[in-house]
This record gives C-alpha cells, sequence and structure tokens, in this order.
C-alpha cells in the first residue's frame, strides 16, 4: 500500500513539475511585459490595469510589421538604421543586436551548423557545443591553425552559455542532431536521443 502511494506520488509530481516550471516562467515574462506600459499608466490613471502592457506591447509590435511591410515604412526604417549606424557605441549596439535577431529569428536553421564534442572548461572535461561559424580570420593567423567557433550552452536554460575559438583537432563531431543535443542539455542528461535508447534496449 505504501509502495502504491508512492508510485502515485511520484507520477503526480513529474507531471506537476514542468508544469509548475512552464507557468512560473509565463507568468513571470508576462509580469515583467506588462510592468513596462501598466505601471505608467496606473499611475496616471490611479487604479490598477494587469495585462495592459501585453496588449500594448503586441499591438506596438504588430504596428510596427504593419508599417515595416509598406513602402513609407520601409523608408523609415531605412532612415532610422541609417542615423543609428553613424552614432558611435550606438552603431555598435545596434548592428550586434540586429546581427543577433537575422540570426535567431531569420536564419535559424543555420544559426548552428553542427552538435560537437569539446574539452571545457579544462582538460579531461567534456561538454556539448555547436560550432557557429568559422573563427575569425585574426584567430587563424595568431594561432597558425583552423579554428572553430564553437558556442557551450549551459543547463537548463541553452540561451545562454560560452563562445570559444577551438581547433578543428580538438574537436570531436557528433552523430547527433542539433534538435536531439538540445534535448540532452536541456533536460541534463535525461533525454537522450532515440538510436542511443534503442542501443541501451
Amino acid at each position: 500500500m505504501i509502495k502504491h502511494l508512492r508510485n502515485i506520488f511520484l507520477t503526480g509530481l513529474f507531471v506537476l513539475v514542468p508544469i509548475f516550471v512552464t507557468l512560473s516562467i509565463v507568468i513571470w515574462l508576462f509580469n515583467r511585459i506588462d510592468a513596462v506600459f501598466r505601471e505608467p499608466l496606473e499611475a496616471f490613471l490611479g487604479f490598477p490595469l494587469v495585462g495592459i502592457g501585453v496588449v500594448l506591447t503586441v499591438l506596438i509590435i504588430l504596428a510596427t510589421g504593419f508599417i515595416s511591410t509598406n513602402f513609407l515604412g520601409k523608408k523609415i526604417i531605412h532612415f532610422t538604421e541609417a542615423v543609428f549606424k553613424r552614432i558611435p557605441l550606438v552603431n555598435t549596439v545596434y548592428l550586434s543586436m540586429k546581427q543577433l535577431t537575422d540570426t535567431l529569428f531569420i536564419n535559424q536553421k543555420n544559426a548552428f551548423k553542427s552538435a560537437v564534442l569539446v574539452e571545457y572548461p579544462s582538460k579531461g572535461i567534456y561538454v556539448i557545443g555547436f560550432i557557429t561559424a568559422d573563427a575569425p580570420n585574426e584567430i587563424h593567423l595568431k594561432t597558425q591553425k583552423e579554428m572553430k567557433s564553437v558556442f557551450i550552452p549551459t543547463t537548463p536554460n541553452p540561451t545562454s552559455g560560452m563562445l570559444v575559438m577551438i581547433p578543428v583537432e580538438n574537436i570531436h563531431f557528433l552523430d547527433l542532431s542539433i534538435e536531439a543535443a538540445v534535448k540532452l542539455i536541456v533536460s541534463g542528461g535525461i533525454l537522450l536521443p532515440e538510436h542511443h535508447k534503442k542501443t541501451e534496449e
């Protein structure tokens, strides 16, 4: 009886934990976005307006998308970009963010080239990384080696991590898809790739 209750309890726990964590993240994001517009409006009107910030944010994004798809809007955006590119420091931040968003949202399939295994942060410790591109030419000239840019993600949030430059001879290429490698990292090694599961069975 006790064993049966323990199994039921663990089943319920395994169901609730991912739901709770997901809802917590969604609520946190909702509150963060909502606070941008909600707090000034509440201070002005004098009464609470829960959710108005999210609604206004979505409307602003939709309006920006609509404007940027017509001829006049494209001219305005090109003019704004030209202004940003001429301002010191601002141009560096803007161009970096522009390249990052283009890579993540427009060229998402090409953001990561392949999943690899590298020794990091010290010899004998292996981590999964993703090749993003060839290292800059100056890195090749300084090291006199063929280098690759490898992104080392963190667990359980793979969007943060470290960028390292590693010689090709020190990179072990994995027979894993990008999706399988990401699942492995996010789960802390629990979700094994399908062909590995079959081999174990």
